[in-house]
């Protein structure tokens, strides 16, 4: 298994994935309408413009990591393990109660939960950082750009604002 995961594994495995999903957008895209009408861009074509450049990217990427001869493991220490672990779990856990929660709340709850435990901020710095990233997100999101994203059950009760 270690000699199997190397870095250039990850790196074709992931370049394949991404190339996969970019794809997908740049169908969708010309689905929507990729083009140029009488009044402007059609819906599809800055998905699909970026899709694109993403793809571009990624088999620069891939090629680079086929021609590539020396076979580093991915992981040289156990311990790294337990720091994708440290990352992956509470980012995988913030994403899952998104739906339940909302944006908002669950972002702030996983900048406040990372900054305490993984970044060894104090309770303090932690609490500020998971209240002011969340309020200038909505503040982006909502106000400048317009954007509704997943609310929580106490903005539907109108309890929350968001």
């Amino acid at each position: 298994m270690r000699d199997f995961l190397t870095i250039r594994t990850v790196e074709i495995v992931v370049c394949l994935l991404l190339l996969g999903l970019s794809v997908r957008v740049m169908m969708e895209g010309v689905r929507l309408g990729a083009g140029w009408s009488e009044r402007g861009p059609q819906s599809g074509l800055f998905p699909f413009a970026l899709a694109l450049i993403m793809a571009l990217g990624l088999v620069t990427v891939l090629v680079a990591a086929w021609r590539e001869r020396a076979t580093r493991p991915f992981f040289e220490a156990p311990e790294e393990w337990i720091d994708l672990l440290k990352v992956g779990v509470p980012a995988g856990l913030a994403i899952a109660l998104t739906p339940t929660l909302g944006l908002y709340i669950s972002s702030g709850l996983y900048v406040f939960a990372f900054m305490a435990g993984y970044g060894r901020f104090s309770w303090l710095q932690a609490l500020f950082g998971g209240l002011l990233v969340p309020a200038g997100l909505y503040l982006l999101l909502r106000y400048g750009f317009n954007i509704a994203m997943p609310m929580s059950p106490w903005y539907r009760q109108g309890i929350l604002p968001f």
